[in-house]
């Protein structure tokens, strides 16, 4: 009888072509173990679908929409444009209410801030499902986005460190410094056209902070806004691409609830990301290794004290503070490990700053007069190299770039499941579909709840009637009920809160600040299409700014020196 070598198999082709060449009897073998795996996986999958609906959430008032009986009312969502079908569930349902996600499966969403405290803070209880860390797995690996429990407990107080005010403070040189570089970029652009120019914002906004996430997260050149091009940037580029149709979305929600599926039928998209997650990880490695034999030959041999950990990129940070000491062995992280925290920052770094500065751009051209108040107070400062401390100084760039990511959030909602029963407690009590007055709502083990973020951010019960507009001088005088929002960043769920809260916020604000220091101050600046009729935005990844027209991914934008 032949040997089969499965060690070697690593693709599909490949464990195909090792059947076709086995004997008949290994072939039955083979394919009788696969079907009663895929039994096994198929019955345990029909009974948690099964469990799912005799939920308590379905005694909660659900969308008047039917929900499809695979898609439930996900497909409605990315379909159209999803926030504004959010907020008519909310103004039809109220702040509580259920919906049908992927195969039928109840989904609980809520604005109350009780509740969404409660989620965010029991962290052990509310987490990741297992379909959607599968899907990050695949794209990020095993660093701070994918991990859970302990792990993520363990990784999070090695990084704390590189993403303390201080630190920050050191990095923001490093967002001046490309802002500057895109302004003169722009500024050439604005005279090689006879004194201004129209252009992509979104796509000079993704390479500015591309380069910037490099320098200050790794300390590497991707060299973007100079044309330059590199293997990493283009693996990244094709694991990020922004171009997902509505049927790709639901094909890669279906293969991380199925991964049979995907491994069977895998697909072009599916293909390619592990393709691009291999060259990734094969030039991520080698920045990681060559950072670590760097400080190990600057060390001597010597042992790394905590108070030697220095310097300026954050995996540098990481990889001086995983070797001090005076680190617990079982809590040190492997390459694997460190070099995992490369496609997290960058997934959660780039596109999500690019998009946020972006949307800034947008919202200063439909408001002249902000723009010019802004630009005023940012002229004031006598220096094209301010300080971060000089930046947080300015009331008004703090109060737009508070507005910007309230009014403009670009992670729309975050989903976890239930890991156990549990018992949400509601801050006002609710009707439910039965003329139940509840105050708690429960949820059995595998529920799945939504923290909405973009409804959260905009809901007129916190902020006011003018919720929707674009109003940054609302800072001023915050709102009591904004007090309660449970995020990291003080009255605003944009980086959320609790265990699992973005750990960059204070570098994602200060890039921002930077970024539009420069560009505000440098520039004046309209939309070259109408805001109304042409533009529009989609969940996906982030909430980037679409054509109506193509439906590209784009902000095109008039841009003038300032005189």
């Amino acid at each position: 009888m032949a040997v089969i070598d499965f060690a070697t198999a690593t693709t599909r082709d490949d464990v195909l072509r090792l059947v076709h060449s086995a004997s008949d009897s290994w072939k039955e073998l083979i394919l009788g173990s696969v079907g009663a795996y895929a039994a096994y996986k198929l019955a345990g999958f029909v009974l948690d679908v099964w469990r799912s609906t005799r939920s308590p959430l379905r005694n909660l008032k659900t969308p008047t929409e039917s929900a499809h009986w695979i898609f439930g009312h996900m497909r409605t969502m990315l379909s159209g444009e999803s926030n504004e079908i959010q907020e008519r569930w909310v103004a039809q349902l109220g702040e509580t209410f259920a919906i049908r996600s992927l195969f039928g499966r109840y989904q609980l969403v809520t604005t109350d801030l009780r509740a969404n405290t409660h989620i965010l803070f029991a962290s052990n209880i509310f987490q990741k499902s297992a379909p959607r860390r599968r899907g990050l797995r695949r794209i990020v690996g095993e660093g701070l986005l994918w991990t859970e429990g302990t792990q993520h407990r363990d990784q999070r107080r090695l990084l704390n460190p590189a993403f303390g005010f201080s630190h920050v403070r050191d990095m923001s040189d490093t967002f001046l410094e490309k802002g500057a570089q895109l302004r003169e970029i722009w500024y050439n652009k604005c005279i090689e056209a006879g004194g201004s120019v129209q252009l992509n914002a979104l796509a000079w906004m993704s390479k500015a902070t591309l380069d910037a996430i490099g320098k200050a997260g790794f300390d590497y050149e991707f060299g973007t806004l100079s044309g330059q091009t590199s293997e990493l940037a283009e693996a990244f580029e094709q694991l990020f691409r922004s171009d997902f149709t509505v049927a790709e979305q639901i094909r890669v929600m279906v293969n991380d609830k199925l991964p049979i599926v995907r491994a069977l039928i895998p697909g072009k998209r599916a293909k390619l990301v592990d393709e691009s997650k291999k060259k990734m990880d094969n030039a991520c490695m080698q920045i990681v290794q060559e950072k670590k034999a760097a400080i190990l030959a600057e060390m001597g041999g010597a042992k790394i004290d905590k108070r030697d950990v220095a310097g300026h990129d954050v995996i540098s940070l990481l990889l001086r503070a995983n070797l001090a000491a005076d680190v617990d062995p079982a809590m040190r992280l492997s390459d694997e490990e460190v070099l995992a925290q490369i496609p997290t920052f960058l997934v959660a770094g780039h596109e999500t700053t690019s998009t946020s500065t972006t949307w800034a751009m947008y919202a200063l051209a439909r408001n002249p007069e902000i723009q010019k108040r802004l630009r005023d107070e940012l002229l004031a400062v006598p220096t094209d190299t301010p300080s971060l401390d000089t930046l947080n100084t300015l009331p008004y760039l703090d109060q737009v770039s508070r507005e910007v990511l309230r009014l403009h959030t670009v992670v729309a909602f975050i989903p976890r499941e239930a890991m156990e029963d549990d018992v949400i407690p509601l801050g006002k009590p609710v009707v439910d579909r039965n003329g139940k007055t509840i105050t708690h709502i429960k949820v059995q083990k595998g529920d799945e709840v939504m923290i909405p973020i973009w409804l959260i951010n905009r809901s007129k019960e916190i902020w006011g009637p003018d919720a929707t507009e674009f109003r940054p001088e609302r800072w001023e005088h915050i709102p009591q009920e904004a007090s309660n929002i449970p995020g990291i960043a003080p009255n605003l769920m944009s980086f959320i809160g609790g265990p699992r809260a973005c750990i960059g916020f204070r570098f994602a604000i200060a890039e921002m600040k930077a970024l539009l220091f420069h560009i505000v101050r440098g520039f004046e600046f309209k939309l070259s299409v109408d805001a109304e009729t042409e533009l529009w935005s989609r969940t996906g990844v982030v909430m980037r700014p679409q054509l109506r027209s193509n439906n590209n991914v784009e902000l095109p934008v008039i841009l003038t020196p300032v005189a």
